[in-house]
């Protein structure tokens, strides 16, 4: 089965082909933070440096969230075109579960993406027999709560951080944990098409129109529209929490 996976997730652009668990290739631009303009291009590229074209592409894979807002849509929007269009499977994967897939350490694997004042956009992990499984679902977690989570489920293995660097947390880490059995990941801090596409892989289908962005948390509009409206949340709303 031949993937094409992207994400658009975070500052890092992400692009890759593969064949089942074989990798044919992948592109990656960290930082531009313009994915909008490259994604489109990176993707004809890549097809056409592997003599390959849309059609040839069986499943779309994308990082449905956690992330940016406005990266979210634009990875998730041009995936679901290409499946509408050319009638091909489309999958979504979480964000932190390609970010847990990349590590090689041995240990709970703690994917994260600082979401500013001691809030992350976390998940807790462990692989076995090669497969990423969850040990605390993805959420919005304040500091307290997500050490005490990984707390309770990582017993007494070591801690891998991976995603967004912690250097500046370390000390609370540390006191939380009531442990200095942790550390950054060295190998994945960044999210990688290639792991996407092998998540994809054990990923179930999903119709294009039914899919949307997994934020895990209320975007700002939202708050502001119902404090002012003082009206319920839409239907369409159900799948973010309130934090």
């Amino acid at each position: 089965m031949k993937i094409l996976s992207m994400t658009t997730a975070t500052n890092h652009l992400s692009v890759a082909i593969s064949d089942d668990t074989k990798l044919i290739a992948e592109k990656n631009e960290e930082d531009q933070r313009n994915h909008s303009e490259h994604l489109d291009p990176m993707i004809s590229q890549i097809l056409k440096e592997n003599n390959l074209t849309l059609k040839d592409i069986d499943r779309f894979a994308v990082a449905q969230g956690p992330g940016s807002y406005t990266g979210l849509r634009i990875g998730i929007t041009t995936a679901k075109m290409f499946s509408s269009i050319l009638n091909k499977e489309l999958v979504g994967v979480s964000t932190l579960a390609a970010l847990a897939e990349g590590v090689q350490e041995d240990g709970v694997i703690v994917a994260e993406l600082d979401a500013r004042n001691k809030n992350f956009f976390a998940g807790v992990y462990i692989k076995e027999n090669g497969q990423v499984k969850n040990l605390v679902e993805d959420g919005h977690y304040h500091i307290d709560e997500l050490m005490k989570q990984t707390k309770s489920v990582a017993n007494n293995q070591k801690i891998i951080f991976v995603g967004s660097a912690i250097d500046k947390y370390t000390d609370e880490i540390h006191e939380l944990l009531a442990s200095d059995n942790f550390a950054q990941s060295k190998q994945a801090n960044q999210v990688s098409a290639k792991n996407i596409g092998l998540l994809a892989l054990h990923e179930k289908p999903v119709d294009p129109d039914k899919m949307i962005p997994k934020y895990l948390r209320r975007t700002q509009a939202e708050l502001d529209w119902h404090k002012k409206t003082g009206k319920a949340y839409g239907s369409d709303s159900d799948y973010v929490e309130e934090v």
